[in-house]
């Protein structure tokens, strides 16, 4: 079967239909929610009004008395958002809930947190009725009693205090991720999927996004970020977090002063929140918070999942002894990014200058595949940066299958637009870190011509320099994201897999080893 394979630089696409549609609406919903209260800050009263008008179109939850905490004025907020969804095939009224996502806004802390709730997470609970449900899947709480149960459930499971609830429904509504705009995002590996030939009971939603660094728009955008066929819930929810990350870092409330009900009048009648962000009150003071943390970054909070079948053979994520504790700390009380190290004095005078950095001792799970590496950089063929490749990798098989550069297969070679500027040259390396042991984990090498992309911007304190080369280092809390390296003509960065399943030494000891490709 011959088709058309669309590069990072293709952005326009056809609908791929309402399956999985709930995930542009949670999107929508914490820009919505974090740029209209973040924009309080700073506007009338008159025009608060107008910001709480907006978001009491779509309808309010009720029933929270039991599911919320009210918080004084200044206090954090924790926010849960709720997304429904219907599978593929499936009737448009057979709704549930499918993203289940906790955001911790606090100025204090040291970063703004986020936890993705597993839907097939094992718990036990009352309903409003007093009816008692064993064993039963979390998600299953939005169909039994609606969001005030979810919010309850999620509460009493993990120990945190969520004080609004925000729900987006899966109906059409396109215009308000297109109203976010266009998003850079670094794409960890090829996601595809044709239901050319495929029976009905095994088709979804249709896909086919290159990897590497790209602009992503409107409907392309989500069909990344709400895939699901070959992740599990944890790879899917960081995927989703890390897309947020992207947001956020590209858009402020500033974006939208020309037009600040850009979003809000759109998204408003898509949206149902508790009675509590209905106010200008409460409008004002979580504009408060958002001000006081625009500087602070997103962190990720995974949960370490254990994998378990029931009786009737359902299969359902559990969390092992002390992992609710664990996961409630890293919510509530962020780990700062690590400091700068202090200059060492070298030979007991000062002024010593700085010393060089070298890798980390030890091969530490890393093997050397300098010459796999190198044949893998031939495939690219011509390009108009140098190309740069890993000596060491974290799997000797992990390369992905060479399919031709120039065809937009792996490895691959791209060119992408910068901004307002001219197309820039680009490739990718994509590694398979996990294998079947930590299924959707992949890490990226990346050279891009455009030497100065949104995602390089607020490096870490911290750096080093290895091998001659200066790392700049990107943190999500203690853990290493990316580690880049900038040259005049060219940038070149390793991405984490998105569960961040490299540690901290396997990071430096990759960015460090980088070879290029026909000597110095």
């Amino acid at each position: 079967m011959s088709h058309h394979v669309p590069g990072p630089d293709d952005y326009e696409f056809p609908s791929r239909g309402r399956a999985g549609m709930w995930i542009r609406y949670i999107v929508a919903a914490v820009v919505v929610i974090v740029l209209t209260a973040g924009a309080t800050a700073t506007a009338g009263l008159l025009e608060v009004q107008n910001f709480v008008d907006d978001l009491r179109a779509g309808g309010t939850i009720r029933g929270t008395e039991r599911a919320i905490t009210r918080a004084d004025a200044g206090d954090p907020r924790t926010i849960l958002l709720i997304g429904s969804d219907h599978r593929f095939g499936d009737d448009g009224r057979n709704a549930r809930s499918d993203t289940m996502m906790l955001v911790r806004i606090d100025p204090d802390a040291e970063a703004t947190t986020v936890l993705s709730i597993p839907r097939d997470l094992r718990v036990s609970f009352r309903d409003r009725d007093g009816g008692f449900h064993p064993d039963t899947k979390i998600n299953e709480t939005y169909t039994l009693g609606g969001e005030a149960l979810t919010a309850e459930v999620i509460s009493e499971t993990f120990g945190i205090d969520i004080n609004h609830i925000a729900n987006v429904n899966f109906r059409g509504f396109r215009e308000a991720i297109d109203a976010i705009g266009c998003v850079y995002v670094d794409v960890d590996r090829r996601y595809y999927h044709s239901n050319i030939g495929v029976p009905i009971g095994q088709q979804y939603a249709e896909i086919d996004i290159m990897p590497g660094y790209q602009m992503m728009c409107g409907e392309r955008a989500l069909d990344y970020v709400r895939y699901r066929h070959e992740d599990n819930d944890l790879v899917r929810g960081a995927r989703q977090q890390d897309f947020l990350r992207q947001i956020r870092s590209q858009y402020d409330a500033r974006d939208f002063i020309d037009d600040p009900h850009k979003l809000t009048k759109v998204i408003g009648r898509r949206m149902q929140t508790d009675k509590g962000l209905q106010s200008k009150e409460a409008l004002i003071d979580l504009g408060t918070l958002i001000a006081f943390s625009a500087s602070k970054p997103i962190q990720q909070v995974a949960i370490r999942p254990l994998y378990t079948r029931g009786v009737n053979g359902a299969s359902y994520v559990e969390m092992a002894p002390g992992e609710v504790e664990r996961v409630r700390q890293e919510f509530l009380n962020p780990a700062a990014a690590p400091k700068a190290p202090k200059p060492k004095r070298r030979g007991g005078r000062r002024g010593g200058g700085r010393r060089k950095q070298q890798a980390p001792s030890g091969n530490d799970g890393l093997f050397d595949m300098g010459e796999t590496g190198k044949q893998y950089a031939l495939q690219l063929g011509f390009i108009r940066i140098p190309v740069y490749y890993p000596r060491w990798i974290p799997n000797p098989n992990g390369y992905m299958t060479p399919n031709g550069g120039a065809e937009g297969g792996y490895p691959l070679r791209y060119r992408m637009k910068s901004g307002d500027g001219p197309m820039k040259a680009a490739y990718r390396f994509v590694v398979n870190v996990g294998g079947d042991a930590y299924p959707g984990n992949y890490m990226g090498v990346q050279g891009l011509a455009w030497t100065d992309p949104p995602i390089l911007k607020n490096p870490s304190s911290d750096s080093r320099t290895i091998n001659g080369k200066k790392l700049d280092l990107y943190y999500d809390g203690t853990r290493l994201r990316l580690v880049a390296w900038r040259t005049p003509r060219a940038v070149y960065w390793i991405s984490n897999t998105l569960e961040k399943r490299l540690t901290n030494d396997q990071m430096l000891r990759i960015a460090g080893s980088l070879t290029r490709l026909g000597g110095r």
